[in-house]
């Protein structure tokens, strides 16, 4: 399916749709209406650019872009909330960090070369952190885990999935709530739901044993949660719905699914820390369930 060339752009300067990416009708070869992610305005694959952005960001301008750089600054230390709008808060954080890299002029623009440096930086934060794997765990899925969807046969096929904080995966003519289960990956302890920019409902799982124990799973955009927070739960017990309508940032229904960087926080890993990894564990699993 292509997703050794998709893992490999990822470890380069590459970023794909992040969780506010609209999931618009595509038709299907059988006829049936398909829904698949949209290319979002201002980020670019490594296969076409080698741009980061395709647009000089500043003040003034929102978009997925724009919360994909505040997160990223909040990951190598300059924090900023990831709203989506770049704000006096943005701009002043990108002065500092461009600063601190004599990156000249030091201003509140955002070019190429202040994306390339910062995206390293991330880069060098995560690998130092040891957040893009767990010792002794394995990527064909560790024992006793489950596909986080169901029914797997109205998931959508794997190659319409994309990648930022977590694995974006959508549903077959947008399906949600009880025709969209949301199951436990793993055995574990609900601690949270709801987290800002995903939703009210939003679960989290904090895995209770193997090599990703203390390790904590996210579900965004679900709603409504099926179980309380202190809930111990097995692997493929519902624990949500995908939420319908716009649940969190989102334009259409979906879950994002993602783990956490090694010791937490709980909630989130910024865009591509986790996620690649957490991609070859998700696919595996969707493939062992019969998916494509």
């Amino acid at each position: 399916m292509g997703h050794v060339r998709v893992l490999a752009a990822l470890f380069g300067l590459a970023l794909v749709a992040p969780a506010s990416s609209a999931l618009a009708a595509a038709p299907a070869s059988g006829g049936a209406a398909m829904v698949k992610p949209q290319p979002t305005r201002g980020i670019v694959r490594a296969s076409t650019s080698t741009a980061v952005f395709t647009r000089t960001l500043r003040k003034g301008e929102s978009g997925a872009d724009v919360k994909t750089l505040q997160t990223w600054l909040t990951d190598v230390g300059y924090s900023v909330p990831s709203t989506g709008y770049f704000g006096s808060m943005t701009r002043a954080a990108v002065i500092r960090f461009k600063t601190a890299e004599n990156l000249v002029p030091a201003n509140g623009l955002v070019g190429n070369r202040a994306a390339a440096t910062l995206l390293a930086a991330v880069k060098n934060t995560a690998q130092s952190s040891g957040v893009v794997d767990a010792p002794g765990a394995s990527t064909a899925g560790p024992s006793g885990w489950v596909f986080p969807l169901q029914p797997v046969a109205k998931v959508l096929p794997s190659h319409d999935w994309t990648l930022d904080q977590g694995i974006d995966i959508g549903m077959v003519n947008n399906l949600c709530g009880a025709g969209a289960v949301e199951v436990a990956m793993t055995s574990g302890t609900i601690v949270q739901e709801g987290i800002d920019g995903f939703g009210p409902a939003a679960p989290v799982l904090k895995v209770a044993s193997g090599p990703y124990a203390g390790r904590y799973i996210y579900y965004g955009h679900a709603m409504p949660a099926l179980v309380p927070v202190g809930t111990l739960v097995t692997a493929g017990q519902p624990i949500a719905d995908v939420g319908c309508g716009s649940v969190g940032i989102s334009d259409a229904p979906h879950l994002e699914i993602g783990i956490s960087d090694v010791g937490g926080p709980p909630c989130c890993p910024g865009s591509q820390e986790t996620s690649p990894a957490m991609y070859d564990i998700v696919l595996n699993l969707f493939r062992k369930a019969g998916g494509t």
